[in-house]
């Protein structure tokens, strides 16, 4: 089988930034790497990864997260990042949903004068995710492993929402067919989509997503990578962070083309 000349893409994965630089490259993989507290942001910082993009965010599950979280630093901190993930809502977590509202309201906030892709978590609050998003218009909002109903995605699509999908939804698809495939891409979640999806056993590991995009988009392998490449191209075009990725992003876009 001729290989594909695109690597596979992961725009949520969770990695430890303290990781040898070559198991990263091991990977053959574009990877953009979460973080969860306001603690691991300077760890992420640190990093000069050739295919890992490292996010600065700040997790709604996590309650310490949200104790320590400060608006403030979090705009000082933002022009150093290309990537902000994870933020959002969860409504099953046990913290405070005024605590989650007010961390991603300041995230939103600052975002929407220095535009990044920022990937969304959204577990059981999709409705109030959508509206502070709409109060707060942006061009880089990801909705991450995003399950809302037909009218949720409908609104989503409206305000010019990505979405990145893993394994978890070619197993028990919610949404694979409302979404327009110029606003679809790939991820692991990793490692917590392994539950669903047990060939997502690391980063990059999008198999089992491709190939229901590509029975859905009617396209081989070489066709659904060539899409979702061509979707984070438009992302970070939008975002204007296209010049601001590693080399390895960079060098794949020339495959890519416009």
């Amino acid at each position: 089988m001729t290989r594909v000349p695109l690597p596979a893409l992961d725009l949520h994965a969770h990695v430890e930034s303290d990781i040898a630089p070559a198991e990263l490259t091991a990977l053959d993989s574009v990877i953009f790497a979460v973080t969860r507290t306001p603690a691991e942001w300077p760890g992420a910082l640190r990093r000069n990864d050739s295919s890992t993009v490292w996010g600065i965010g700040c997790h709604p599950g996590i309650a310490g997260a949200l104790r320590s979280f400060s608006g403030d630093a979090f705009a000082d901190a933002l022009p150093k990042y290309t990537f902000v993930g994870e933020v959002g809502l969860d409504g099953r977590a046990k913290t405070s949903s005024s605590d989650q509202e007010s961390v991603f309201r300041a995230v939103l906030e600052a975002v929407a004068q220095d535009p990044r892709p920022l990937t969304v978590h959204s577990i059981s609050a999709a409705t109030r995710v959508l509206d502070l998003v709409e109060g707060h218009p942006q061009p880089g909002i990801i909705l991450h492993w995003w399950r809302g109903t037909e009218e949720e995605t409908a609104r989503a699509l409206e305000l010019g929402c990505w979405f990145s999908l893993n394994g978890a939804e070619a197993r028990n698809p919610r949404v694979l067919s409302l979404l327009p495939p110029e606003r679809v891409l790939t991820e692991t979640d990793f490692p917590h989509s392994r539950r669903s999806d047990k060939a997502a056993d690391r980063p990059g590991a999008v198999s089992t997503i491709e190939r229901a995009l590509g029975k859905m988009w009617d396209l081989d392998e070489w066709g659904v990578r060539r899409q979702v490449w061509q979707n984070l191209r438009r992302l970070l075009d939008t975002t204007n962070q296209l010049s601001r990725m590693p080399r390895g992003i960079r060098r794949a876009m020339l495959v890519v083309g416009r």
